[in-house]
């Protein structure tokens, strides 16, 4: 059998089971009582009705929909009801209003910030010299504050955009339509995400502004080329990586696209609504998603998963974690440099904090990963090959594991082991932040397991439901879903371009299936005894391909792959219609009474 250790495992990185854990706190205004503020609001006529400008952060604030950190950590908020940006001064705690009376309008520019008029800011940034930038969106502009922890009295200043009557519309002169969201690149220039105009906006650190990304058409087109030519949709927030990619929270188009330093777009996610973005120094994004009142994180292999909020509008959690956590219609979010989320939770008037538990694992199947979908907390079954994820788990360089003399995989690798109850498990990876392993057959009528990780004198856990079987097919692109990583009958590799015929055999490879006869923890599947020798799933095994149930003429070890790795033969139901046909493997029975692996997932037949 042709050996697809490089389709089934260095691929894979699945299907969520559980994430990394934080804890969630306010760390800037008090929850919203009812009743307190009425709606719909009135305008406030003077700064009386403004929350107290100094004092500790839990002062109230009134519908903040943009939260900002400077390279100290002091935390900037855009105060939407009281139209004012305030800031929490790391060192003291304290909240305090940086720029806005409490009053509503346009004027103010080169005098006392705490004196000007302001009106909706929908993005802050603040410079490597501490100056605060702001989308004052509502009159086309962005305008900038002196740098209020070194001065005592900052001024404020248009830094782009009309500085007289009328501010936006056709005769202003503004480059701007609807300015919002900010980030500062490395060399100092700021990039503005001009919503309105459906592009995104260049100005230098000399002042000029010109067009960076979008031709201003609503869209979606240009993938793969320059991202001056491409069309883009309601681009509302924004971020930098370490290597300098700038990212695009594209709610018009439910996706995050991504421009490279040449000046290149793509599109790195999809299915998503990235109110607010940000990225850790891992490379994993977080969002707000504008739906679902909740906070997202990307996964090292595509999919996504709810780290705080459950969905549903309201308030609870703090001083907890995360998973237990309710926001109500959060919007804007920014990582610090310690790598603390900060959420602007607006309906609940609060910013509130995402602080990582250090010693938590993010855990993964290797097969049923979803880019972009709705990912579930789980269970792992026993045999299952799972994907660790976190940091400093293992060796800077990825390391991967072989087989000994003895036919088994190694329990240590390059310093790197993992426990599931005290049973140590075969690695078959190691990296300073993906670890694969397998999870040991001793934890069957186990009903959860506990899972640690140690590297250099560091203990990682997690803990886990344990379940008899969870299904999922190994995927081609390890996505979890489309093209199958599967053989034809002549053992080539099954495609659009090399279906299989009607009738003949197609071969999957099945992750989750279970405790085995004869399981031996790490145990390469030997080549060449024949099936006898080979474990075999208690549970029965269906596939179902197109509309038809099939009994497969085999399934049970792959020869050359290591336990946990199920091999299953069908033949391809001579009846049904050539094309892309969906392929299902159930454990235990036909459904509805059986477990099916993951959807969507593929073959290619011709007839």
């Amino acid at each position: 059998m042709k050996n697809l250790q490089t389709v089934c495992l260095l691929f894979a990185m699945g299907g969520l089971v559980v994430a990394q854990q934080y804890t969630i706190n306010t760390v800037a205004g008090t929850p919203q009582v009812p009743g307190l503020f009425p709606f719909p609001l009135p305008a406030p006529a003077t700064g009386a009705t403004l929350a107290p400008a100094t004092g500790p952060s839990g002062g109230q604030l009134y519908h903040p929909s943009v939260v900002s950190t400077d390279t100290q950590g002091n935390i900037y908020i855009g105060d939407s009801y009281t139209y004012t940006v305030r800031m929490v001064n790391l060192s003291t705690g304290n909240i305090s209003i940086i720029a806005g009376n409490g009053t509503p309008g346009n004027a103010g520019d080169k005098a006392l910030a705490t004196s000007a008029n302001i009106t909706d800011v929908h993005g802050i940034a603040v410079d490597s010299s501490g100056q605060v930038f702001f989308s004052d969106t509502s009159t086309c502009r962005i305008r900038r504050v002196d740098n209020p922890i070194t001065t005592t009295q900052p001024f404020i200043w248009t830094a782009a955009g009309n500085t007289a009557v009328p501010f936006c519309g056709a005769t202003s002169g503004s480059p701007f339509v609807s300015p919002g969201a900010l980030a500062f690149d490395s060399k100092g220039n700021l990039y503005i995400a001009d919503y309105g105009a459906a592009v995104v906006r260049l100005m230098t650190n000399t002042g000029a502004v010109s067009t960076f990304a979008g031709t201003g058409t609503y869209g979606y087109a240009g993938d793969g080329g320059p991202a001056s030519k491409a069309e883009l949709a309601y681009p509302v927030s924004l971020t930098f990586d370490s290597s300098g990619n700038l990212y695009i929270g594209d709610v018009g188009n439910n996706d995050i696209r991504k421009i490279d330093t040449s000046g290149n777009i793509t599109t790195v996610a999809s299915n998503v609504n990235p109110q607010g973005l940000g990225i850790d120094a891992a490379g994993n994004f977080y969002f707000v998603d504008g739906v679902t009142s909740t906070v997202r994180k990307t996964l090292p292999g595509g999919g996504i998963v709810t780290i705080a909020g459950n969905g549903s509008p309201g308030y609870a959690g703090d001083g907890g974690p995360t998973s237990q956590a309710v926001l109500n219609q959060a919007s804007g979010l920014n990582i610090d440099p310690h790598g603390i989320i900060y959420v602007a939770d607006t309906m609940n008037d609060i910013i509130r904090s995402l602080v990582p538990i250090p010693s938590s694992l993010g855990v993964q199947d290797t097969a049923s990963e979803v880019p972009g979908s709705a990912l579930e907390i789980g269970a792992i079954a026993p045999g299952e090959i799972l994907t660790l994820f976190g940091s400093g788990l293992g060796p800077a360089t990825l390391t991967q594991a072989t087989a000994g003399a003895n036919g088994l995989y190694p329990t240590q690798l390059a310093g790197t082991s993992v426990t599931f109850n005290n049973t140590p498990a075969p690695i078959i990876y190691t990296s300073s932040g993906l670890v694969t392993v397998v999870a040991p057959y001793e934890i069957t009528g186990s009903s959860s397991a506990n899972i640690a990780l140690t590297y250099q004198g560091s203990t990682y856990t997690a803990a886990m439901p344990v379940v008899a079987v969870q299904p999922a097919v190994f995927t081609a692109n390890a996505s979890g879903v489309g093209q199958a990583a599967a053989l034809n009958q002549d053992l080539s590799v099954n495609s659009a371009a090399n279906p299989a015929h009607l009738g003949s055999t197609i071969v999957l490879y099945v992750n989750g299936a279970g405790y085995t006869t004869n399981p031996v923890d790490g145990q390469k599947a030997p080549v060449n005894c024949g099936i006898a020798c080979l474990a075999s799933p208690l549970q029965q095994v269906t596939v179902k391909i197109g509309n038809q149930f099939v009994t497969p003429s085999y399934a049970g070890a792959a020869p050359s792959l290591i336990a946990g790795v199920m091999q299953v033969n069908a033949q391809i139901p001579p009846g049904i219609i050539p094309g892309t046909i969906p392929v299902t493997v159930i454990l235990g029975g036909p459904t509805p009474n059986g477990y099916p692996s993951q959807s969507s997932v593929n073959i290619a037949v011709i007839q």
